[in-house]
């Protein structure tokens, strides 16, 4: 959602409340210039999946409210089964890292797959992991950096990232 957000140069801000609209200086005519001047009618291409279909219909829901559901095209299926546009581009994942789950399973294989599928189907794209185990991004065989922390869903993960091009993976 962030990314058709700043894809298509929305404002991210565009469905909060802010505590300076209570200034009595608050101009809420220049607010709503300033939103309006922010979006553009092109964004690339954006599909969001999940083999998940709850996680799915949270996702379309999420973009309904943020008012880019139009700009991202959903679908419920496994990143294994995912057929990538030709050309570059820019694969995000976060796949799960046993932090929510029930009794941690060991993720290691799931981790080592995404790895292969990247490797064999998306040839010439970036892919960014969001991960807070570097065992876990290890495990895709992936050279994967130390990643940009940050907080996802109030967990504290990194974003790394990786170039898939013709003379083999490398790190971005």
């Amino acid at each position: 959602i962030e990314a058709a957000l700043l894809a298509a140069d929305i404002a991210p801000g565009r469905c909060r409340r802010f505590a300076f609209m209570d200034w009595p200086s608050f101009d809420a005519e220049r607010w709503v210039s300033v939103l309006d001047g922010s979006s553009a009618s092109s964004s690339p291409r954006i599909a969001a999946s999940d083999r998940d279909a709850g996680a799915v219909r949270a996702a379309q829901a999420n973009a309904e409210r943020a008012g880019v559901a139009d700009r991202i095209e959903f679908s419920c299926r496994a990143l294994s089964s995912l057929e990538p546009p030709a050309g570059p581009g820019w694969l995000v994942t976060n796949p799960p890292y046993g932090v929510r789950l029930k009794g941690r399973r060991d993720l290691r294989d799931l981790y080592a797959r995404l790895g292969q599928v990247l490797r064999e189907r998306f040839p010439g794209w970036r892919a960014s992991v969001l991960c807070p185990d570097a065992r876990l991004l290890r495990a895709t065989g992936l050279p994967f950096g130390p990643g940009l922390p940050l907080l996802n869903g109030g967990l504290r993960v990194r974003a790394s990232t990786c170039r898939l091009d013709e003379r083999g993976p490398r790190f971005v």
